[in-house]
C-alpha cells in the first residue's frame, strides 16, 4: 500500500507549497512503506509469522521464572506446541516450570428465555506447567525472519551526521558511551539519559545506530508504549533522517522494522510519530549546521 493511499493525496500544485525538506521526507516515507510491503508480503515472512503465532507471550513473572531456571533460553513453548512446529523435545530433557492459570468456563444466557448461551472463562487460580527451550528440541528448522544486513559504507554524510548527533545528545544532557556491547549495536537508557554505542562499526552503521537511539530519546520512549511500536518509530525515523541526508539504510532498516512491526498496521499507526521525530531531528541537525561544520566540508574532504 502506497503512503498516499492511506493519507491525503497532494492536491494539484500543492508540491510547490511544500519545502524541499518536506518533499524529501514524504519521498522517504513512501519508500519506507513500499519497502516494508515488499518484505512482509513474501511467503517466507508469512511462514515466520505463522510460526511465531504459536509462541505464547509470557507474563513478566513467568519470564523471570524462565530466566532463573534457564538463563540462556531464547524461544520457549509447550511440548505440544513444539510438535505442531515439527520439532520434538529430546528424551530426558527437564521442563522449565511456569505458572499456568486455571480457568473455569461460565455460561451466560443471552436472554432470559433463550436457550442459546454465551461462554466466558474466568480465572480460578494457578497451577504449575512446563515449557521447553528450542535448544532442548530437535527437528525441522523454524522459519527465520528477514535479517538486517550490516551497513558497510563509509560515506562522508555518515561521518558528518554522527558528529551532529553526538553534539545534539550532549546539548540535551544525554551521555554517549562508546564501548564493546554484548549483543546490541546500541542502547538507550531513558532513566539514566544514556546512549551506548558499539565501537568498530562502519561509518554508515554508526550513524544509523546512533540516529536510532537518538530517536528513542526524541520520542520519549520510557516504557510507555509497546516495544514493537517503539522500535518501529526509532528505526523508521533513523531511515528517514539518513535518507534525507543521502544515506540509504534500507538493507538494514526494512528487515528490522518488518521483524518488529510484523504487520503494516503497526507501521501506519506510527507514521505520525515517525514524521514528528524525523522532522525534529532533521530541523535540529540543519540548524546546527548553520553554526558548525557544513556537510559540504565533509564531502570536500572526502573528495580531496
Amino acid at each position: 500500500m502506497h503512503l498516499l493511499m492511506t493519507h491525503e493525496r497532494l492536491q494539484p500544485g500543492s508540491e510547490e507549497q511544500l519545502s524541499s525538506r518536506e518533499l524529501r521526507m514524504r519521498e522517504a516515507l513512501n519508500v519506507l512503506v513500499e519497502g516494508f510491503d515488499e518484505i512482509t508480503d513474501g511467503d517466507g515472512f508469512q511462514r515466520y509469522l505463522e510460526a511465531m503465532s504459536k509462541f505464547h507471550r509470557y507474563s513478566y513473572g513467568n519470564v523471570l521464572m524462565i530466566m532463573a531456571q534457564r538463563p540462556d533460553a531464547t524461544r520457549v513453548a509447550g511440548y505440544r506446541q513444539w510438535q505442531q512446529l515439527g520439532r520434538q523435545v529430546r528424551r530426558g530433557e527437564q521442563g522449565i516450570r511456569i505458572l499456568v492459570p486455571h480457568k473455569q468456563r461460565i455460561r451466560n444466557a443471552v436472554e432470559e428465555n433463550d436457550e442459546a448461551q454465551e461462554s466466558r472463562y474466568v480465572p480460578r487460580g494457578f497451577g504449575v506447567g512446563s515449557v521447553f527451550d528450542i535448544s532442548q528440541t530437535e527437528g525441522e528448522a523454524l522459519p527465520e525472519p528477514p535479517r538486517p544486513q550490516d551497513l558497510e559504507g563509509e560515506q562522508a554524510p555518515s561521518f558528518w551526521l554522527a558528529d551532529q548527533l553526538r553534539d545534539y545528545l550532549d546539548d540535551n544532557g544525554v551521555l554517549l558511551e562508546l564501548g564493546e556491547l554484548d549483543g546490541p549495536k546500541g542502547t538507550f537508557h531513558p532513566v539514566l539519559k544514556r546512549v551506548q554505542l558499539q565501537v568498530g562499526m562502519s561509518a554508515d552503521q554508526t550513524a544509523k545506530t546512533l540516529c536510532h537511539e537518538t530517536a528513542h530519546f526524541v520520542a520519549d520512549h520510557a516504557g510507555g508504549i509497546p516495544r514493537r511500536d517503539a522500535e518501529t518509530v526509532a528505526e523508521a525515523s533513523s531511515f528517514v533522517v539518513l535518507h534525507h541526508f543521502g544515506v540509504d539504510t534500507s538493507e538494514y532498516s526494512f528487515p528490522y522494522i518488518a521483524t518488529w512491526a510484523e504487520e503494516q498496521e503497526t507501521l501506519l499507526r506510527n507514521l505520525s510519530a515517525i514524521q514528528q521525530v524525523s522532522d525534529s531531528l532533521i530541523t535540529s541537525i540543519e540548524e546546527r549546521a548553520r553554526f558548525g561544520a557544513d556537510l559540504s566540508d565533509f564531502r570536500d574532504r572526502d573528495n580531496a
